[in-house]
């Protein structure tokens, strides 16, 4: 009961600040303000993981009341990649793109909500509490999946004229082709970058996966005795 509840109030404070940081950034005229906003993989990852955790969220109310729950593995995976997914938008931003921008937006409640906050709490959620997913190392790299898209939602953008702010074709560097070239022409190009960040995002999933196991390992651990 107390676990379940815990729960629910941590996927609550997820929607709500997600919700939150997606309007205020929207209505800022900051990084990825205005009518920009859903172009860029930090909100479409923040919009995953809150209707994840929506769903998470109405299963554990319903699981309170009428002791019935709808999660499957399915559900769990695809949860898993979403989680994979904000996982992502955390650790590049605060490792590739926060030194490139001002304080007063790193500061700021929009960066916070949507690049810390909701971010940590999908995991710690994820990790400790969905412990029912049958993940293994091989199915771990559907986390894969968002970025993936993600490479393909940017350049169908450029041929489809998408605009990332003023004059701007492209919503982060490392994906920029017509700068950097899309190997070593000009420099450091976009399929080398690729490549380093799906390694990482790689070795991300299965480390997700060892994690799992050891929580589903302790968990078992503590039932048998």
């Amino acid at each position: 009961m107390v676990k379940r509840i815990i729960r629910i109030v941590l996927l609550t404070t997820l929607i709500i600040v997600g919700v939150l940081g997606i309007a205020f950034t929207a209505q800022s005229t900051s990084f990825m303000g205005g009518g920009v906003v859903f172009l860029f993989f930090t909100v479409q990852s923040n919009i995953f993981i809150i209707l994840m955790a929506a769903i998470s969220l109405c299963n554990e109310i319903l699981s309170l009341i009428l002791k019935k729950s709808f999660m499957n593995q399915i559900l769990l995976y695809i949860k898993f990649v979403a989680t994979v997914a904000i996982t992502i938008t955390f650790i590049v931003f605060f490792t590739m793109l926060a030194p490139l921008l001002g304080v007063d937006y790193l500061l700021s409640f929009n960066n916070f909500s949507l690049h810390a906050i909701v971010p940590i709490l999908a995991i710690t959620d994820f990790i400790l509490l969905d412990t029912d997913i049958e993940l293994t190392y091989p199915k771990s790299l559907f986390g894969l999946l968002t970025p993936l898209y993600y490479v393909f939602f940017v350049f169908m953008g450029v041929k489809l004229d998408f605009r990332y702010g003023e004059n701007i074709k492209f919503p982060y560097f490392f994906l920029d082709y017509e700068t950097n070239g899309f190997f070593f022409e000009k420099g450091f190009g976009v399929v080398p970058w690729i490549i380093i960040l799906l390694i990482g995002i790689s070795g991300l999933c299965l480390l997700f996966c060892l994690f799992m196991k050891l929580r589903q390992k302790s968990i078992n651990k503590q039932i048998s005795e």
